[in-house]
């Protein structure tokens, strides 16, 4: 690994240390496990819930710690689980009241990281979405999750299809250009893009990527 590549990791493992202390209440919030928080936040705007398994693989965690989450957060009352539609075997986990407004909470500019997002200038947090981008991306590859709804993942995307050189990519489930500063990292409308065309997406993003 190079001097470039370890300092990126050495910086984005201090952060999450540092998120990781703050879950336990330091911003405010009630103290949470990290794993509880990291839980609580993916089953937001999931109104139909999701299963355990489907919660372990977003996350990248096991199971058996997704079942623990589970158990803990429904006896605090912020989830409950119900029939799975699809299969009656199984559940799906949903936010109560409760948890939808603790999960607000949690999302406050003022809470985890939000601080230090709010200091950084729109062309700054660009460049951090496009990373983000790439290294979730690399991150399904690898098998280490395959729950983010990302823009680089999904079939509306358009990378640099805009004439607009401030919003150089193009939507189109929404029909309208964008910047890097409203790439999603979480979108409900994502659909899955197929492989073969997601190669040539990610070619076209890095190559026509700005200097």
């Amino acid at each position: 690994m190079d001097d470039a590549r370890r300092q990126a990791q050495l910086g984005i493992e201090r952060l999450a240390a540092l998120l990781r202390m703050r879950a336990w209440g330091e911003d405010g919030t009630p103290p949470l496990h990290p794993a509880q928080r990291a839980l609580l936040l993916a089953l937001a705007g999931r109104s139909g819930g999701l299963r355990g398994g489907e919660l372990a693989a977003q996350l990248g965690v096991s199971a058996a710690s997704v079942s623990d989450s589970l158990r803990a957060l429904e006896a605090k009352g912020w989830l409950r689980r119900r029939p799975d539609p699809d299969d009656g075997r199984a559940s799906r986990a949903v936010l109560t009241a409760a948890g939808a407004a603790l999960v607000r909470r949690l999302q406050h500019p003022a809470a985890g990281l939000g601080p230090l997002l709010q200091a950084l200038p729109e062309q700054d947090l660009g460049h951090l979405l496009r990373a983000l981008q790439l290294m979730i991306l690399e991150a399904q590859r690898l098998g280490l999750a395959d729950g983010p709804r990302t823009c680089l993942g999904c079939e509306f995307f358009r990378p640099h299809a805009s004439t607009d050189a401030a919003e150089p990519h193009w939507c189109d489930y929404v029909g309208a250009a964008f910047g890097d500063a409203a790439l999603r990292v979480d979108c409900p409308e994502q659909r899955p893009r197929s492989r073969e065309a997601l190669d040539a997406t990610v070619r076209r993003f890095r190559e026509a990527a700005p200097s």
